[in-house]
């Protein structure tokens, strides 16, 4: 039985789907709650950053394509199995 591939436009929709959805998920919202302000300032604190926005979009520009990309390795991976049980 021969494994069937994933197009590479799929891919790629994907790819950029799940990158939005993480974005969205795991960016603050505009007026932070008082959780978040304090999530982030402790954070932010054990690195001894005093710019907090800043510590933010940092450290979401390098967890969210850690997160996208786990993310989007186990979807291709299931619809690979998935195509390929349909055969």
């Amino acid at each position: 039985m021969e494994a069937r591939h994933v197009p590479a436009g799929i891919r790629i929709f994907i790819g950029i789907g799940i990158f939005v959805l993480v974005i969205f998920l795991l960016h603050p919202s505009s007026p932070v709650g008082l959780t978040g302000y304090v999530f982030w300032s402790k954070t932010a604190g054990y690195f001894n950053n005093p710019d907090i926005e800043g510590f933010t979009g940092v450290s979401l520009l390098i967890i969210c394509p850690c997160i996208t990309l786990i993310i989007y390795r186990i979807t291709i991976n299931l619809i690979k199995r998935h195509l390929s049980a349909s055969v």
